[in-house]
């Protein structure tokens, strides 16, 4: 039914063929030329809270009530490469450096060593003396920020250079928006890893120079139209960085796989009966068109399932695919069917001799034969193979990202390495405990003696090296006498200490934010257990704090809250994505056995893939071929969202696959003569397609950042998996083992009467 309607619409799109083309080009001119361009600007690093979390509270309060604590302002952090010169000449030279911050039209205000009151001096200076830290206020939206940063830190790190300094500005927008232009960096270097490949394997696969154009211009209509559609979703809602490396990694590997599908279909009618362009073209899009409208649906039905996810950055990751897929459908089903009309017989001009094909009925046929001959061996060895690889998976640890998935040369993150080795691992990244409370009630007497009680039990807990909070700038003074300095005499407070004071208490003296420092990094198994500590031991039985808000936060904090969450999404997920996998190759095949067994080779795949992430990024031994140094953890949204491309992915080949197999199946061969058949005729485009797409995926495993390396890699793994051990091995070795069984269906399956052969078999 499906197919016939398909090949109906094949025949109006191959009349309308140059009102189709045009239509494309103008939409494509439209979307990827006004629109797509501008997406880079509207993207951000956020998005990675976790809606009613503790970090999350922790982080609006400390936003809303703390004014020198807001979501844009920063740290700066300045090394002098000249130490000898002496306290005086580093001053004047830091004088001159925040002048040069100053003179920015984003920035509002600059404290630093130079405004610290005496007593203080000395805990803004670390390393042998020739390190120091300050604070940069911005009077533009965090959004903004990131835009401009790349801007400042270049001229910042220009004039210090000139001083014979080193000067990084630190803080989530500044690293968010180092992320932001190493991932488009990553983007160029991977584009010009993989473009070559693809089109090497194209020119093996088609040996024409006009057929292995058509799959170059599917991918790059489908990138640009996707991006211009999520320009207007990013006017509206807070879109990922990430996304942009999503819908070029999958544009490109689907778009090609769709083309080469359609393509080496209808070279195929076309062989037939050269002289009707026309049927060929109906008839190619009723049976790869079929397959593309269900492949389409099945990645759109997969990801759909990662819009339930509480973390927005995820959701905007896989709205990006979505969006992408839908873009790749309309493609597939209109511009290829219009392609072909006016190709025709053109579709296999200026041919490249690459020396005489060997013949196609030979290899593939022969395998899948002798593959089922010996199915419960190779079922077994595949299977046995995959848990294998699958075993590492269970040591599988998530981290929420941190400054050290950019490049080792970025300014960020060597600010923060400078801070980390003048001051200790944890000063960039301390717990912060936000107490939450009435107007005044940290001022009180009462109020003072809690905090003080608390700061005392976290600094007796193993990993903390000190814990700050406002009453460590008032050392030795009674609390009256605290009290009048911040309310009756705030006016005479040094200005530089009444804004250090305010980064600890909040103007209303109604909250208050206690640091807890430590000498770890924050993603590090020991921090993990110190927040766990603070959360269920220390706070609870500090009983004087049950009528505050009382929330932790920080970048552990943050992190746990979003792997939690993100765990606890993982198994609803699952279900959800393999229902509607279930229900698409359902409707697809009608068969109830098929759907099954996809989902089973899809979760042995999916492990098998885990596995090789952990071998490679957790045990370390792709370090040096990759260049990620050492980080011993897969970035926390990483299992979630190669759950959902895995399983779209893998089942696209599924349905390239046994589409080709049932049309055998119905044209009344056997069982096993259509496996192998089918096999025949689709192993050459799927193994193209394989190559293509795991060369795409790789590409951002030498060329991205961190994530998008674990994402690429695990891509490629898994698609190189899926078109060797699976297509070839598994399946036919399963399908002959379940004989008739893979087209049963309640009610009735795809053929009334299986071949006699078949009745028995399996």
């Amino acid at each position: 039914m499906v197919s016939r309607l398909l090949e109906r619409w094949g025949h109006i799109m191959g009349k309308a063929r140059w009102w189709v083309v045009a239509a494309w080009i103008v939409l494509a001119a439209v979307f990827g030329g006004l629109y797509a361009g501008k997406l880079g600007a509207l993207l951000t690093g956020g998005g990675w809270a976790v809606p009613d979390s503790g970090s999350y509270k922790a982080y609006e309060t400390i936003s809303q009530k703390f004014a020198s604590r807001g979501a844009t302002s920063l740290t700066f952090v300045v090394k002098d490469h000249q130490p000898d010169a002496g306290p005086e000449t580093f001053a004047e030279r830091l004088r001159a450096l925040r002048e040069t911050l100053l003179r920015e039209e984003a920035v509002a205000g600059v404290d630093s060593w130079l405004d610290t009151p005496e007593p203080l001096k000395d805990t803004f200076i670390g390393g042998n003396g020739n390190v120091t830290f300050g604070f940069v206020e911005m009077r533009v939206d965090e959004g903004f920020a990131q835009k401009k940063l790349p801007h400042i830190q270049e001229r910042l790190s220009k004039a210090a250079k000139a001083l014979g300094l080193e000067a990084a500005i630190l803080g989530a927008p500044a690293m968010w928006a180092e992320v932001n232009k190493a991932s488009r960096e990553g983007l160029a270097n991977a584009h010009l890893y993989a473009i070559p490949v693809i089109l090497v394997v194209l020119f093996l696969v088609f040996r024409s120079v006009a057929s292995s154009l058509v799959p170059l211009v599917l991918a790059a209509f489908s990138v640009a139209v996707a991006l211009g559609i999520l320009y207007f979703f990013a006017e509206r809602t807070e879109q990922s960085v990430f996304v942009l490396d999503a819908v070029t990694m999958l544009g490109i590997g689907l778009g090609i796989d769709f083309a080469l599908l359609f393509v080496s279909r209808f070279r195929e009618e076309l062989a037939r009966d050269p002289r009707d362009i026309a049927g060929a073209v109906a008839k190619t899009t009723g049976t790869a068109g079929h397959a593309i409208l269900f492949s389409s649906l099945t990645i759109m039905g997969s990801m759909a399932a990662l819009l339930t996810v509480e973390i927005a950055a995820v959701r905007s990751m896989a709205l990006g695919v979505i969006v992408t897929a839908f873009v790749l459908l309309l493609l597939g089903l209109s511009l290829l069917p219009a392609l072909a009309a006016i190709l025709g017989t053109k579709v296999n001009a200026w041919k490249i001799p690459l020396g005489k094909r060997s013949s196609p009925s030979g290899r593939w046929y022969r395998l899948s034969h002798h593959v089922m001959k010996r199915s419960i061996l190779f079922l077994a060895g595949s299977a046995l193979l995959l848990a294998a690889l699958a075993w590492p998976a269970l040591q599988l640890k998530t981290s929420a990202p941190d400054v050290r998935m950019l490049p080792e040369g970025s300014p960020v993150r060597r600010g923060v390495e400078t801070m980390q080795e003048a001051f200790g691992l944890g000063v960039v990244s301390p717990v912060q405990i936000v107490l939450e409370g009435k107007p005044g009630a940290w001022l009180e007497p009462e109020g003072q003696a809690l905090l003080a009680s608390l700061a005392g039990r976290l600094k007796n807990l193993d990993g903390v090296d000190t814990v700050v909070s406002y009453l460590t700038y008032f050392p030795g003074m009674d609390a009256s006498g605290v009290r009048v300095a911040l309310s009756d005499r705030q006016d005479l407070l040094d200005p530089a200490l009444r804004k250090l004071v305010g980064r600890y208490i909040s103007a209303d003296h109604g909250a208050a934010v206690l640091e807890v420092i430590s000498h770890q990094h924050a993603s590090s198994e020991g921090m993990k257990a110190l927040v766990r500590e603070i959360r269920d031991a220390v706070l609870p039985a500090e009983t004087g704090l049950a009528s505050y808000g009382v929330y932790v936060g920080g970048q552990t904090a943050e992190g746990m809250d979003v792997s939690d969450s993100l765990r606890d999404s993982l198994v609803p997920v699952i279900l959800l994505a393999l229902g509607l996998i279930f229900t698409v190759l359902l409707a697809t095949f009608r068969s109830l056995i098929l759907p099954l067994k996809a989902i089973l080779l899809n979760l042995l795949s999916l492990g098998a893939t885990y596995g090789v992430l952990v071998i490679v990024f957790q045990w370390g031994l792709g370090k040096d071929l990759f260049g990620f140094g050492e980080f011993g953890y897969i970035q926390n949204f990483i299992p979630i969202l190669l759950l959902g491309l895995l399983f779209s992915l893998s089942t696209d080949y599924e349905v390239f696959l046994l589409t080709r197999v049932k049309e055998e199946y119905n044209g009344g061969k056997s069982n096993e003569e259509s496996v192998a058949l089918g096999l025949e005729k689709t192993a050459p485009m799927i193994s193209g397609a394989a190559v293509i797409m795991v060369a795409v995926f790789a590409s951002f495993a030498f060329a991205g950042i961190l994530p998008m390396q674990q994402l690429g890699l695990g891509m490629a793994a898994a698609i190189a998996l899926d078109a060797t051990v699976v297509r070839l091995l598994l399946v036919p070795a399963a399908m002959k083992l379940l004989g008739y069984w893979n087209w049963w269906f309640p009610g009735g399956g795809g053929r009334a009467v299986p071949p006699a052969g078949d009745r028995f078999s399996g």
